[in-house]
């Protein structure tokens, strides 16, 4: 059965009515606490002035829940995309499988080691997000330039995954611009309406239920969808390569997923949502094999893809991206529907989290010094009406997807090398806040300097999203976007690879590897360089804040409060 498979007006009923089932949901969560059921009024009091638990869910959640939100959060309706467009490509294969599911799962690895010592140092009074730790640990400056990276990433990524569900549903009905805009808008407001109405309590309610349901979606599933397209031995050794391309793809994914999963504030607020450390941890621990193997199932179906459309792909007849949707075009129009309700759950359970995400990141000054929390509910709603802005005009997402990646790489370095709080020795000492900013500083000058050797022009992005450094390549498909200039054109990674529509593969050249590491390398190495050098000039007065705004108190002075 050949798509579109479903009207226009069957698509938008069945993705509105899967996000209103979530909001329903989140409502009825939201209106019992401590076990028993809310007052209207008193419902409505939390809405107007939400307590720290309806913020945070502060230390109340053990394992089970930390794990199946964390999981949740970090799947999304890209997940149809992603690592089923690196199995079908035999240019990455398994790699890139490997690499993006590594990748995925990797952060929550991360933070099994690090978030514990964080959030003991932020303390409970203040600790919502990765910006706090920004500001208890260096100052107001990185407190800033933190939560700007924290909520690029988080609005590239709400625009992505809204945009997402909008082509799934329309390749189901057809490109009608109408479903589309009306998908964007009904997944964006309703989530964004529980999620302001019901906090975060209620919203990891919801991603248990999208857990189980993902998790379930995804066994069933396989051995139906696996038994529909037959494939046989022979013709998936052919499609099964070890190439250099996806040995070089799988390194520089895990590079960039886990430098910007390290800013994702709504996966932080389950980081201080757990109940306790062996909460967190094993929570972090059971989230992550979760995702590596959703990851790992659609790489799969990626490569059955390609074993069994190996010509079209070769020829161009199909596209590596939609590999996991030649494989369902067969199913009768039941399957189509029940996939584009797993499509709209995998993107409300996104959604919810980076809506809450970007509110978390002004908590603690909202609540410090007194503000009015609905204005931080009017800077949220207006970036999601930017988002759905973004989505409707089909303002390429995947480009500035890959450039948020790379300023992500430049910053983490610098940020997390703050957990040496103690000299090691004379020359490597504890990093100092002019000594971070300095180390965002030194990744941006080596990207700029890589831009400056390679004589780019600038970049451009093309009707597929394919990023080129000449705006006369023959490559191009017009028309062409002009994304920056000069060296600066390095940071949109225009790789000079052609690949077919852009997309992840653009990950696949040595060059676009060589920045993520040189990004990497100068940030940590211009951190620790002039933290030496402000220590050497300045002594003690280098480990204070370069601005202080009265009220500012560090993590350590917070513990000490409370334990006193």
């Amino acid at each position: 059965m050949a798509y579109p498979t479903l009207s226009g007006k069957e698509s938008i009923s069945v993705v509105e009515c899967t996000t209103v089932f979530f909001l329903l949901v989140a409502i009825v969560a939201a209106l019992r606490e401590g076990g028993k059921w809310l007052t209207p009024q008193k419902f409505w009091e939390n809405i107007k002035t939400p307590n720290v638990h309806w913020l945070s869910a502060k230390n109340s959640l053990p394992w089970q829940q930390i794990g199946l939100s964390y999981f949740a959060g970090g799947m999304g309706a890209w997940v149809y995309y992603g690592s089923t467009e690196m199995g079908a490509n035999t240019r990455l294969s398994w790699w890139g499988v490997f690499g993006y599911s590594v990748g995925s799962a990797a952060p929550a690895l991360i933070l099994i080691y690090i978030a514990p010592t964080i959030k003991e140092f932020v303390g409970d009074k203040n600790g919502f997000s990765v910006t706090d730790f920004a500001l208890s640990r260096f100052g107001r400056s990185t407190q800033l330039v933190a939560a700007f990276v924290s909520v690029m990433y988080m609005f590239i990524s709400l625009c992505a995954e809204i945009s997402t569900i909008a082509n799934v549903a329309t390749l189901f009905s057809g490109d009608s611009a109408y479903t589309r805009e009306v998908v964007l808008g009904s997944v964006t407001m309703i989530t964004l309406l529980y999620t302001v109405l019901c906090g975060l309590p209620a919203s990891v309610v919801t991603d248990r239920l999208q857990g189980i349901m993902i998790t379930g979606f995804m066994l069933f599933f396989s051995i139906f969808l696996l038994a529909s397209n037959p494939v046989d031995a022979a013709e998936m050794r052919a499609v099964s390569k070890s190439t250099t391309s996806g040995f070089v793809v799988m390194i520089t994914l895990i590079l960039a997923v886990i430098s910007a999963e390290l800013f994702n504030a709504g996966q932080w607020q389950r980081v201080y949502a757990a109940k306790s450390t062996a909460d967190l941890r094993k929570g972090l621990a059971l989230g992550a094999s979760l995702i590596f193997f959703v990851m790992w199932f659609f790489g799969i179906l990626g490569v059955v893809a390609a074993a069994k459309y190996r010509d079209d792909f070769d020829n161009f007849d199909k596209f590596h991206y939609l590999a996991f949707f030649y494989l369902a075009e067969s199913l009768d129009k039941g399957w189509h529907v029940l996939i584009l309700i797993f499509a709209t759950s995998l993107c409300v359970s996104s959604v919810d989290s980076i809506q809450n995400g970007l509110t978390s990141v002004l908590y603690r000054d909202i609540l410090n010094y007194g503000l009015p929390v609905n204005a931080v509910r009017v800077v949220c709603a207006a970036l999601n009406i930017g988002a759905i802005f973004v989505a409707v005009e089909k303002i390429d997402v995947l480009s500035l997807f890959l450039m948020v990646d790379l300023v992500c790489a430049i910053a983490a370095p610098a940020l997390y090398l703050g957990l040496i709080r103690t000299d090691i020795n004379t020359f490597i000492v504890a990093p100092t806040e002019f000594g971070t900013l300095m180390g965002v500083v030194c990744g941006s000058l080596a990207v700029i300097v890589q831009g400056v050797v390679l004589e780019l022009d600038g970049a451009w992005t093309d009707a597929y999203g394919a990023v080129f450094s000449n705006k006369d390549d023959p490559y191009a498909a017009p028309p062409l976007v002009h994304r920056a200039w000069g060296a600066f054109g390095n940071f949109w990674l225009p790789d000079g690879i052609v690949v077919e529509g852009g997309g992840l593969q653009a990950f696949g050249g040595k060059r676009t590897m060589l920045t993520f590491i040189l990004a990497i390398i100068f940030s940590a190495f211009g951190s620790m360089f002039f933290s030496w050098l402000d220590v050497y000039f300045r002594g003690e007065r280098a480990r204070q804040p370069l601005i202080t705004i009265k009220g500012d108190r560090t993590g350590l002075e917070d513990n000490e409060e409370e334990t006193a």
